[in-house]
């Protein structure tokens, strides 16, 4: 437990503490009443936190980019909480359908990002 909390971990600490900040200023909490709109909110949550890993780590590394997988995981939770919101409102299946289109390209793209990656073409 005392490995746990030691000074090397305070940028997740950091990383997770902004974003529940974040969450909770922008969500309304009071209003998740059910299974699925507590899905939704949990996908933002996410969504949040991706968004504030990516910003750290543009920010604090050496060479100040974005890492296309980040974006990637991102968008691919983006749509996941989209077709929750449209399955919830009203079931679209043609939306549906084309969202989980462009989940399936999302995938394929962040599986080329991570066998493509300049880290790995630089060994």
């Amino acid at each position: 437990m005392r490995d746990y909390f030691r000074i090397e971990k305070a940028p997740v600490f950091i990383k997770f503490f902004i974003t529940l900040l974040l969450f909770i200023f922008v969500s309304d909490i009071h209003s998740i009443n059910s299974f699925s709109k507590l899905v939704v909110a949990l996908l933002e949550f996410i969504i949040i936190l991706e968004l504030v890993r990516m910003l750290v780590e543009f920010l604090f590394s050496d060479e100040n980019r974005i890492k296309l997988r980040l974006v990637l995981d991102s968008t691919i939770v983006f749509f996941i909480r989209d077709i929750m919101l449209i399955a919830n409102d009203k079931l679209d299946i043609l939306k549906i359908a084309y969202l989980l289109g462009i989940i399936a390209v999302l995938f394929i793209l962040r599986i080329f990002a991570m066998k493509y990656s300049p880290a790995k073409l630089e060994k």
